[in-house]
């Protein structure tokens, strides 16, 4: 009979969702009784560990088929084992990369041909995959509060070099702070000095949001960071 197992929740947690047990209705015991059941059936709710955001629903029918609902979808169907169900609900982790690769890596076309492409580093280390955000994109969703998807991991990395939720500041033109404005231009003259000059137009400063100016900061940070060598 199918059932949550031990491993069933050590893999519910390792992909960051709960499984939280939902009480019998009257529907089920109705079902139960009905002469070609061959168990109760049970629902559980799949939510997201932290948020406690619902993302989907497991449901056991009275003939023992595992029933996997998705919400982000709206797509439902059967599945195989409580770990095949929980893969698919589970939301999709995506990698900041780091814009550095390591080698090659042979990738399986859909027609069967096979490719060779640059190794893409992430990060945290893990394999890359299509859905990653590029270096830009990443820093972007966390200083906009839009980096729900992105991996815990690469986004503490990337918060620890500066990038942080902008998403509460102004972006009313003019409303960047004295001491905002004062460190944009300290962080334009070390640029200028180290060969980096015009990065921004200086006069553009004063009519900056809190939110563009917070964001300006950390991208000049970051150029510092790397001896202002490449792109703003």
């Amino acid at each position: 009979m199918l059932t949550i197992t031990d491993a069933d929740r050590s893999l519910a947690a390792e992909l960051g969702l709960l499984l939280v047990h939902q009480p019998e209705t009257a529907d089920d015991r109705a079902l139960a009784a009905d002469p070609r059941a061959t168990r109760t059936p049970e629902t559980w709710s799949v939510k997201v560990a932290i948020t406690k955001r619902p993302v989907g629903r497991l449901h056991f029918t009275p003939v023992d088929c595992l029933y996997a609902s998705k919400f982000v979808t709206g797509v439902s169907g059967i599945e195989e084992t409580v770990a095949d169900a929980l893969r698919w609900i589970a939301p999709i982790v995506r990698h900041a990369r780091t814009g550095q690769y390591d080698g090659t890596e042979t990738i399986i076309r859909r027609f069967g041909s096979a490719i060779e492409r640059p190794r893409a580093i992430t990060e945290c280390g893990a394999k890359a995959a299509g859905a990653d955000y590029n270096p830009i994109a990443a820093k972007s969703a966390i200083v906009n509060g839009e980096a729900g998807e992105m991996c815990p991991a690469c986004k503490a990395k990337l918060e620890a070099r500066g990038a942080s939720d902008g998403s509460n500041l102004s972006e009313r033109s003019g409303s960047a702070s004295i001491k905002q404005r004062a460190f944009i231009r300290r962080l334009l003259d070390e640029a200028a000095c180290c060969g980096c000059p015009y990065l921004i137009d200086a006069r553009a400063i004063n009519q900056m949001s809190s939110r563009s100016a917070s964001a300006t900061i950390d991208a000049l940070k970051s150029l510092k960071a790397r001896d202002w060598k490449g792109d703003l």
